[in-house]
């Protein structure tokens, strides 16, 4: 397991850090897009500790900037790539509301990572319109859906509070923010309007089945209710 080598990282967030998922999620995100991300200056959204801005870096990629809300998970993530020695000039981790960075900053990138984040929020038409004008040949998706054949969207409510969840922002009320699961239909269609296409579902469900027991810590994705899209430019 890739993470094995860089164990810090299994202490460094509360949140979904168990050796087994980071191992299975690590082959599904990154080892299966080595040859979008060799080269590639990457934009990490959400970036968290920082654990897949690293693991792309190690993939080959050429630089990451992260952005993230949570000042600890940023200290962490800084704390880490400081630890196992990454170059300085290969990353950068802004820490601020993520709508707010997206439009006051200007992010150019050959790939996107949006991770565990979109079924966090309900403000799609943002965060697509912010990962097209970073101009990216790639975007690779990881989110909890709704399962439909129709493009629908599972509206819920998240704490900001908890680690795991949306963080406080511009649109949050108290300590409750919205967030929905869209189903894949869904994301198709809104991906579409800023020009993406749906290059490929990984196959979680194959991968899994070569495993010699189930493993509760990929439950969703065993079940088809979290999946891993990556998603190709039409501009590009």
């Amino acid at each position: 397991m890739f993470f094995d080598e860089y164990p810090d990282f299994y202490a460094s967030s509360r949140t979904a850090a168990s050796p087994v998922r980071l191992g299975l999620r690590h082959h599904a995100i990154i080892e299966s897009n080595r040859d979008v991300l060799a080269g590639a200056r990457v934009l990490d959204l959400a970036s968290h500790d920082g654990r897949w801005s690293f693991a792309a870096l190690k993939a080959g990629a050429a630089h990451v900037t992260g952005l993230e809300a949570r000042g600890p998970l940023v200290d962490n993530a800084n704390r880490l790539f400081a630890r196992y020695g990454v170059p300085e000039d290969s990353y950068r981790f802004v820490r601020g509301d993520l709508f707010r960075l997206l439009a006051e900053q200007r992010f150019d990138a050959d790939v996107v990572l949006c991770l565990g984040f979109v079924y966090h929020t309900l403000r799609y038409g943002e965060l697509f319109h912010a990962i097209m004008a970073a101009g990216p040949r790639y975007c690779i998706l990881d989110t909890r859906v709704e399962q439909s054949e129709e493009p629908i969207i599972r509206v819920l409510t998240n704490r900001t509070g908890a680690q795991g969840h949306a963080a406080s922002d511009d649109v949050s009320v108290g300590a409750l923010a919205l967030a929905g699961y869209p189903s894949v239909p869904a994301l198709e269609l809104m991906l579409g309007v800023y020009d993406f296409e749906l290059e490929e579902q990984f196959d979680w469900q194959g991968l899994l089945a070569s495993l010699p027991r189930r493993l509760p810590a990929v439950r969703g994705y065993a079940t088809g209710q979290r999946v891993t899209l990556r998603c190709r430019s039409r501009r590009r």
